[in-house]
C-alpha cells in the first residue's frame, strides 16, 4: 500500500484550504492551494486570474490578472526550477474557476467578453473585457454594453 504524501499548510491559508502544488525558482516557492496561488509577494485566488501560460523552454509561468475597472491588468511572471505537477493544476484551478464566458456583439463585430467566476467562499464575480474600438463614452454603445452584460449574468444568477 502506497502512502500518499501531504503537503504541509502554508502561513496565511484559511480553514479548509488545502496545498495542491508546490515548486520553487530563483526567487522561492509557488503554492497553489485550493483557493489561491501564492507567489513571493502576492496571493492570487484562481476567480482572478484571466490568463495562465507555461513556456517550457524559458521555464516561466506567466499570468495575468482580471481587468481592474480601469482596465489595468496585472501580470506575473515566474521563473521555475522543476514546476511538477504545478502547471498542471494551476491550468485545472483557473479553468474551474470559470463558470461561463460569453463573447457578445455589440456594435458590429465587436463587442465584449462577459466572464463570471466562483470565488473560494462560493461567490461569482463578474468581469468584462471590451474589445478594442468600443467606445463606452458613446450613450448607446454603453447601454448595448450593459445589455449585454445583463443577458449573460442572468444565464447564471
Amino acid at each position: 500500500m502506497r502512502l500518499r504524501r501531504r503537503n504541509p499548510p502554508i502561513d496565511g491559508m484559511v480553514p479548509g484550504e488545502r496545498v495542491l502544488a508546490a515548486a520553487t525558482g530563483p526567487d522561492g516557492e509557488v503554492v497553489a492551494t485550493t483557493h489561491r496561488l501564492m507567489l513571493r509577494d502576492t496571493a492570487i485566488e484562481w476567480s482572478r486570474v484571466d490568463t495562465a501560460s507555461w513556456d517550457g523552454e524559458a521555464e516561466l509561468l506567466a499570468l495575468t490578472e482580471v481587468p481592474e475597472p480601469t482596465g489595468r491588468q496585472r501580470r506575473h511572471r515566474v521563473a521555475l526550477d522543476q514546476p511538477g505537477r504545478l502547471v498542471d493544476v494551476v491550468r485545472e484551478q483557473v479553468t474551474a474557476s470559470v463558470l461561463i464566458s460569453r463573447h457578445v456583439a455589440v456594435n458590429g463585430r465587436r463587442g465584449v467578453r462577459v466572464t463570471g467566476r466562483r470565488t473560494a467562499s462560493d461567490e461569482i464575480v463578474w468581469s468584462a473585457a471590451l474589445d478594442p474600438g468600443i467606445d463606452l463614452d458613446d450613450p448607446a454603445t454603453r447601454v448595448r454594453v450593459d445589455a449585454a452584460v445583463a443577458l449573460v449574468r442572468n444565464e447564471v444568477e
